[in-house]
């Protein structure tokens, strides 16, 4: 597709054009380095530079909900906390837990529900 356009506009692109071009060239003969160069057609370069810094706020909230989840889990009776252990720690599917203890994979599921239950209302107040 053709298009016209004014011979200012033309000379203008191609002014703009050199000069990125003999930017460049300069660059790399000077061994200059910027997060530009890194852009390609699916990547773009400064996409590296997001902050990964944890905000403290964040931090000291998670340790807050740590401490209340440990405090929490000691008011816990001895079976459940076996059972958190078992399906959270272990990683043991309800499944594995209800042919072990000989009882329905349902009754593990309403079990480790009314744990959380308890846990959720102990940490949240």
């Amino acid at each position: 597709m053709l298009m016209e356009v004014n011979e200012d506009a033309y000379r203008e692109f191609y002014k703009t054009k050199r000069r990125q071009k003999y930017l460049e060239e300069r660059s790399a003969k000077n061994g200059d380095f910027s997060y530009d160069m890194l852009t390609t057609e699916r990547f773009h370069g400064e996409d590296i530079l997001v902050d990964e810094t944890a905000d403290a706020g964040e931090i000291a909230m998670k340790q807050i909900m740590l401490d209340r989840l440990r405090q929490a889990l000691l008011l816990l009776t001895e079976d459940e906390q076996r059972l958190v252990l078992e399906i959270f720690g272990e990683e043991q599917s309800e499944r594995a837990l209800a042919k072990k203890y000989g009882i329905s994979q349902a009754a593990i599921h309403k079990r480790k529900d009314r744990i959380l239950k308890k846990l959720r209302k102990w940490i949240l107040f």
